[in-house]
């Protein structure tokens, strides 16, 4: 360890310690607090070669430094200096008189430092010097008797900085300073009293520190009376720094009341229900920013993460929750015109209100139960999606997506709600604001239990209002979201159900306008899939449209957007699949683009790799199903030539499984004249094999064993030796095996 930094830097290190002269540390402080110092990351290493070899003299010091340099920012950054290396790690290398020593230094500087600035700084070395005293099993009761006295002074600087001390104590240490100053007559009294002096003092310094203060040490003042005295001084001041100062110190201040809630949740058990209607009087002031509102109803959300809480939020009457739900759903409403959230600026940083209101409605769902929010959200439903601002009418939908995610079972058996919801959703999807429109067909993909059932039982009147959406509707973004709506209610309609209701021409119609609209890509993909969809579906509609819409499929195939590319291979593939004899007088276009995707110089790169596999596919199904079409003996050994599929998951099963079908046929084409193609379906079974359950299903890989052992069988003894020596080294250990069992 002695050799981990060089020999020389040690020996400057020694140095600089030892002098008597400070330029040497100021100009290192230079270094590292100047904005963009080139010689920053040179002037680090020193500070830490200072700190490993020399700890004892490096605190001594920035001690010095911050007690006596007559230069205030010397003194801050001797400060920062001693924080950044953390004195829970310096104060056990010194030597236990150095230590006597600066504990008596540290008490008279405390007292002779004029700058508020330095002491804010130097509170946080105190706070740690404090903790490690105290964790280590030391005693420093000049401190705590020093850091009691101030805060009972009137002298805010001296005041501030003692609060600032105990507030910066480690969560370690607190318990144990709390036991010191128990043992101290008086102490507890004489705090308590300084606390609620402080909490109400006219300095809002002294006021944000006291909380801090009070929250580090609450655990001394967990007598009731006591307690409740300080929590009611501590209410009262939020209110006071509220309205009396800038931002920034209420939020100082109702952070700690938050970290009061998540710490000490028990002592605080009694008045939560008290803190709840303290938070929304802030939460519904008109005269606060959106931004005080969300830092407000933090304290709501700090609540429910807390399990001993959970009574608070059962046991509120239907007014409180009525309140209690309104204030995110406004939240809902900063919703800009492009439907972005309302982001506002706070403290430095960005806060989006509208993903803060969704993320509270979220966790007020789950503490509140189904019981509780239901009644009170379809009363609000009824308001928001009847009103005349079009930010009320999304705030509504965007409420009926979360309830519907979290309670949609109750929902549906709840009397008249389901009908009410989807009156209301079906005239959202024909609102005069873009925005409203978008957010209803988004909520018809959601995948939850709700949207199922109404998928179920209003089929026909969704289907309707799907295509009145794509025939009429003028926004490009709305059209491509009711298209998306319309596919994910396909994919998650019963075959039955679409073959049922016929409807299923007027749906081919409007996607077939909508591909030949080509108005984007995106549209142009969904429409694909949704058609692909139906197609699979209903056998009789991939007949009947088959002619339509295979000139279609043959142009997206040159398309430049790799999506519609593998739609378009896919459609040709169902098309092909279902046997349809319109397909005989595209043969030659169809194979002529399917070899230009599975040759495509490109293949191999992601975006194209699904692409090659879905053609590759659609060629094993016209080998399968059209033969008649085409020259077998060429096209099914190119097919095979492109196996195994190891892209597109769904495709390798499907052709893995008819490469098995055909051998077990001894397929003549797939065989070729003398057996010639064996090698190659070997190849593929023993490359499948080796991949366990990936490129096929445990039947067919069961399968393809199977028929390696009649291979094996059947294969004259001197052929086979040919086979083997053509196979690398892998594939015959696979392969050998299967022969000798």
């Amino acid at each position: 360890m002695e050799s981990e930094f060089p020999t020389e830097l040690q020996s400057k290190a020694f140095e600089v310690l030892s002098s008597n002269d400070n330029t040497a540390m100021e100009n290192l402080f230079s270094h590292i607090y100047s904005p963009q110092n080139q010689h920053r990351s040179q002037a680090l290493t020193f500070l830490k070669c200072c700190k490993h070899h020399h700890p004892d003299l490096l605190f001594i010091k920035l001690f010095f430094l911050l007690a006596s340099s007559p230069i205030v920012e010397t003194r801050a950054n001797a400060a920062r200096a001693l924080h950044f290396l953390k004195p829970a790690e310096l104060w056990p290398m010194l030597r236990p008189i150095a230590q006597a020593r600066l504990k008596a230094h540290f008490i008279t500087y405390l007292n002779e430092e004029s700058s508020i600035h330095v002491l804010r700084l130097a509170s946080l070395v105190l706070a740690e010097t404090v903790s490690i005293i105290h964790q280590t099993h030391q005693n420093w009761p000049e401190i705590l008797d020093f850091l009691v006295s101030s805060i009972a002074s009137n002298d805010d600087k001296s005041r501030e900085v003692a609060l600032l001390v105990f507030a910066k104590l480690t969560n370690d240490c607190r318990f144990l300073v709390s036991n010191a100053l128990r043992e101290k007559h008086g102490a507890v009294r004489a705090l308590h009293s300084s606390f609620l002096s402080s909490l109400a003092s006219s300095n809002p310094d002294v006021q944000v520190a006291s909380f801090g203060a009070v929250v580090s040490l609450v655990r001394l003042f967990s007598e009731p009376s006591l307690f409740h005295e300080l929590l009611r001084a501590i209410m009262v001041g939020v209110f006071a720094l509220l309205h009396g100062f800038e931002g920034s110190h209420f939020r100082s201040a109702f952070a700690e009341l938050i970290n009061l809630v998540s710490q000490e949740p028990l002592l605080l058990k009694p008045y939560m229900n008290d803190m709840v209607l303290d938070v929304l009087q802030i939460a519904e002031s008109y005269g606060l920013s959106k931004e005080t509102h969300c830092l407000a109803f933090e304290l709501v959300m700090a609540m429910t993460e807390v399990k001993d809480c959970e009574h608070v939020f059962v046991n509120l009457p239907y007014k409180t929750v009525q309140r209690l739900f309104s204030v995110p759903v406004k939240m809902l409403q900063c919703v800009g015109e492009d439907g972005g959230g309302g982001d506002r600026e706070l403290e430095g940083e960005k806060v989006d209100v509208y993903e803060f209101g969704m993320k509270c409605l979220k966790k007020l769902c789950v503490a509140l139960g189904g019981s509780k929010v239901l009644p009170v959200a379809r009363e609000a439903l009824q308001l928001h999606f009847d009103d005349a601002d079009w930010k009320m009418r999304h705030a509504g939908i965007t409420m009926l997506s979360l309830i519907a995610k979290e309670f949609s079972d109750e929902m549906v058996l709840m009397e008249n709600f389901l009908g009410e919801a989807v009156t209301k959703v079906l005239k959202s999807f024909q609102d005069s604001n873009v925005q409203v429109r978008l957010a209803a067909f988004n909520f018809m993909e959601r995948p939850t239990n709700f949207v199922q059932v109404v998928q179920i039982l209003y089929h026909h009147r969704l289907v309707q209002a799907f295509c009145t959406a794509l025939d009429n509707d003028q926004d490009l973004k709305v059209k491509e979201q009711a298209a998306s709506a319309m596919l994910f209610f396909l994919k998650n309609t019963l075959p039955e159900s679409l073959t049922l209701n016929k409807n299923v021409d007027i749906v081919m119609g409007k996607l077939l306008s909508l591909l030949q609209g080509k108005e984007s890509a995106k549209q142009r993909s969904i429409a694909l899939s949704t058609l692909n969809i139906v197609a699979q579906r209903c056998h009789e509609v991939a007949h009947k449209y088959c002619a339509n819409y295979l000139p279609i499929l043959l142009e997206a195939c040159n398309d430049q957007n790799s999506e519609i590319k593998e739609e378009a291979a896919r459609g040709i593939r169902i098309c092909a699949e279902f046997g349809t004899p319109q397909l005989k007088p595209f043969v030659n276009r169809i194979l002529s683009e399917l070899s230009s995707l599975m040759k495509d110089p490109n293949r191999s790169l992601p975006e194209n790799a699904k692409a090659h596999d879905i053609a590759v596919s659609a060629l094993g199904r016209i080998c399968e199903f059209h033969r008649e079409c085409i020259d077998g003996s060429k096209i099914v050994p190119a097919w095979l030539s492109f196996l195994p599929l190891k892209n597109d998951l769904i495709e390798a099963n499907v052709m893995h499984e008819q490469l098995c079908l055909m051998v077990a046929r001894s397929d003549k084409d797939l065989l070729g004249a003398g057996n010639q193609n064996l090698v190659k379906i070997i190849v593929v079974f023993l490359e499948i094999i080796d991949k366990g359950d990936k490129l096929a299903t445990a039947q067919t890989i069961k399968q393809m064993n199977n028929l390696l052992r009649q291979l094996g069988r059947l294969i004259p003894r001197s052929a086979f030796d040919t086979i083997l020596l053509s196979l690398n080294a892998q594939q015959r250990e696979l392969l050998l095996p299967l022969l000798t069992s």
